[in-house]
């Protein structure tokens, strides 16, 4: 686990929040986890406070890749939409309007802290 992720010192600090978060987490591990040449594209965003990092990897070229980028785009809307109880067409307006706005990342930054 990153150094930089504060892990509760015991039972009574956990929250269901908090809980819950470690659910997702270990849930999202799991997924990388395994056989990684089964992995053909991966999207993965990290907030930490006003931070937004991001990276992305395609073993596909071409109209695959971007259809493999489409599909997991399409994929976090809908997540995005039944968290927040609107349908994906308000996410996707939303995030589109958003994306004009988020710092744009260098293509070699690969989620670290610079």
């Amino acid at each position: 686990m990153s150094d930089d992720i504060d892990e509760p010192t015991d039972d009574g600090d956990v929250t269901a929040e908090d809980a819950a978060f470690e659910r997702e987490l270990a849930t999202a591990r799991a997924l990388l986890d395994g056989d990684a040449e089964a992995i053909t594209a991966l999207h993965v965003g990290v907030v930490r406070g006003e931070r937004v990092n991001s990276t992305a990897a395609r073993r596909s070229e071409g109209e695959r890749a971007g259809l493999e980028a489409l599909t997991l785009l399409a994929s976090h809307l809908r997540t995005v939409a039944d968290e927040a109880g609107v349908d994906y067409e308000t996410v996707a307006a939303d995030a589109a309007r958003l994306a004009a706005e988020v710092e744009t990342l260098p293509v070699d930054g690969a989620g670290g802290d610079e």
